[in-house]
């Protein structure tokens, strides 16, 4: 094999394998973070589902007290006596 071939063929290997390595090196950033932004991304779903559930229980419980203790409002009179004006 010609001695300049040979130098261009390790040249070019030698250049591809970094490059290789390079690409590999990205890759492997970009998979951790992905991973991670897939790890945050459950999280704040999880958080979500658990404020959701939190405010469906306070709405079922205000609902239930609603109900309870509602006022007797079984005269034909108008609604405006059944609540108290706050303004003087």
């Amino acid at each position: 094999m010609d001695h300049r071939l040979l130098m261009y063929n390790m040249h070019y290997e030698t250049g591809a394998g970094l490059t290789i390595a390079a690409m590999s090196d990205q890759i492997a950033k970009l998979t951790a973070a992905l991973a991670e932004s897939e790890r945050k991304r459950v999280a704040e779903q999880q958080s979500i589902s658990e404020t959701v559930q939190q405010i469906k229980e306070q709405v079922m419980n205000l609902a239930r007290r609603l109900t309870t203790s509602a006022p007797d409002d079984t005269d034909d009179e108008s609604d405006e006596d059944d609540y108290v004006d706050l303004t003087p």
